[in-house]
């Protein structure tokens, strides 16, 4: 921040003090694992990097997949490593972001799954898309978390 903005790094830290990442705010704050969603689906997660290692919410994401109703959780092999599409890691270096979402992709295509879940917008773009223009296998859908906790 610059001088002219002395005041903005105060309320930055008093407007982060009430903004929550979705998984963590339902099941960390309100103390809610089941919303009474049905998604009767094979589903994997995809746990994006900022999510585990930032936040370290990822257990509060599959507290609520693992509540749906009808859903079938499938573990995704190597959860743990990113998808390539982070900032501008995506842009500087996209013939390396590519290989890691192919990579990434090809764990996905490995469990059989139909639906891809993630809490990270940018992640399922990134996934989403390279499944899309895959010549393999009928392509698995990419859906937001809320996505599926909003179905019924």
């Amino acid at each position: 921040y610059s001088a002219l903005e002395p005041d903005a790094a105060a309320e930055s830290a008093q407007v982060a003090k009430r903004v929550y990442e979705l998984s963590s705010f339902l099941v960390d704050v309100l103390g809610v694992s089941d919303v009474g969603a049905r998604f009767e689906h094979r589903v994997t997660y995809h746990d994006g990097c900022h999510s585990r290692r930032e936040l370290k919410n990822s257990e509060a994401a599959l507290r609520l997949l693992k509540s749906v109703r009808g859903l079938e959780y499938v573990e995704l092999p190597a959860i743990e490593e990113c998808c390539g599409f982070g900032g501008l890691f995506s842009v500087k270096f996209d013939a390396l972001s590519v290989s890691m979402g192919e990579s990434k992709c090809r764990n996905v295509e490995s469990t059989g799954v139909e639906v891809l879940v993630s809490g990270d917008s940018s992640c399922l773009m990134h996934i989403g898309g390279i499944m899309a223009r895959s010549k393999g296998p009928a392509p698995v859908r990419a859906m937001h978390l809320a996505e599926v906790l909003a179905s019924h």
